[in-house]
């Protein structure tokens, strides 16, 4: 029996595009009474992130120590932002919450009724995103936990996408399936990362073609990679 996965991304992918980190670092900030730019946030957040710099590895620092390596990472934007040491815990702990709580994220219409039909196509379904570590939590609090055989998170990992080595750590969680896909909205983490590891892929909520997804298939919308895959079988 031909084994077939799919590796679906998760933020801008399965839920609406919503920069969460950086809404949760305001709010955090602002529940202390701290103001601070949100472009200076997000200034700031793209140096802290993992996944903004993913030529770096960290297998060293994955679970709670990417935590613990993110909140060492804020002391400095604190101390340039005047936050006093004795609000940084606070302003952690509210940040983590808030990243923590699935009312926070917005699934596509009908995304459920996708995965499921995946499966019943004989497809096995897994997350493959560069993400923060407790986010199967998060899947599972949004109902979707019965759609995925697997979740392949970078935090866990040590790899970000498109670095080739988690797309391989995919492929054996999936026990190296005969036919493999990523799906997923970022045209190079996504597209470019599968494809470097021998996935097809399909670049969804798209309604471009260029020169990055030329040998990828693009969809408007996430319900037409059912029509996808049922071209292909």
């Amino acid at each position: 029996m031909c084994k077939k996965a799919l590796f679906w991304d998760f933020d801008g992918t399965l839920i609406h595009p919503n920069e969460s980190f950086l809404c949760a670092l305001k709010i955090a900030l602002e529940h202390v009474q701290y103001a601070v730019e949100i472009d200076v946030i997000r200034k700031f957040l793209h140096t802290a992130c993992t996944w903004y710099k993913p030529e770096i590895s960290y297998e060293g620092a994955t679970g709670a120590k990417w935590w613990e390596t993110l909140f060492r990472n804020f002391e400095g934007f604190y101390k340039q932002n005047h936050v006093a040491e004795a609000d940084w815990q606070t302003v952690n702990m509210i940040f983590k919450d808030s990243i923590l709580d699935h009312r926070n994220y917005t699934l596509y219409d009908g995304a459920k009724d996708i995965l499921q039909k995946c499966q019943e196509m004989g497809y096995r379904n897994y997350i493959l995103s560069n993400n923060f570590p407790e986010l199967p939590r998060v899947i599972d609090k949004l109902g979707l936990s019965d759609c995925f055989a697997g979740y392949i998170v970078s935090s866990n990992v040590g790899f970000e996408k498109p670095r080739i080595e988690i797309f391989q750590y995919a492929l054996k969680t999936a026990r190296y399936p005969d036919m493999a896909y990523m799906i997923g909205d970022n045209p190079v983490a996504d597209i470019e990362g599968g494809r470097s590891a021998g996935m097809k892929s399909i670049l969804v909520h798209k309604n471009f073609h260029n020169e990055k997804v030329k040998d990828s298939v693009a969809c408007d919308d996430l319900s037409d990679v059912v029509k996808v895959l049922e071209h292909e079988s």
